[in-house]
């Protein structure tokens, strides 16, 4: 099964780079989502941040698993797992850099920029998954 993960995760790499800001405002829709059903702010991020953490470390596992099984690794499930996996890395990371009192009302220059950010610490982590999967499939298959 040669399947060469790292190319295309290169290339959703290039396109992550330019729109973190626009996977961030996302997370805030979501929070606004919650807020008016009456979800307290800060109670809305560490939920997404307790989910996003989940989803970051299962996917891979559950991604591999499933090219294993099928024996059919498509660009499209590729780049599916890259889109969910940069977006859950991107919010989970951010509770390393802010908490949620300060990203819901803001304090020392502090408003969501951090986002940005840790979608781009991100992006090598998912190069590094994409070579682990390449690794993980030679092995499995020989």
């Amino acid at each position: 099964m040669k399947f060469n993960f790292v190319k295309p995760t290169l290339i959703s790499c290039a396109i992550g780079f330019f729109i973190p800001g626009f996977t961030a405002i996302l997370f805030f829709l979501f929070q606004l989502l919650t807020d008016n059903i009456g979800i307290d702010c800060s109670t809305s991020w560490k939920s997404i941040w307790l989910i996003t953490s989940l989803i970051s470390v299962a996917l891979p596992y559950f991604f591999i698993e499933n090219i294993k099984k099928t024996k059919n690794p498509t660009l499209t499930k590729l780049t599916l797992f890259n889109f969910i996996e940069y977006i859950s890395l991107q919010a989970c990371l951010a509770q390393f850099f802010t908490n949620s009192k300060t990203i819901c009302y803001g304090s020392s220059g502090q408003n969501g920029i951090e986002l940005v950010f840790t979608a781009w610490i991100a992006l090598p982590i998912l190069v590094f998954i994409s070579f682990v999967f390449k690794y993980k499939l030679e092995n499995y298959t020989e």
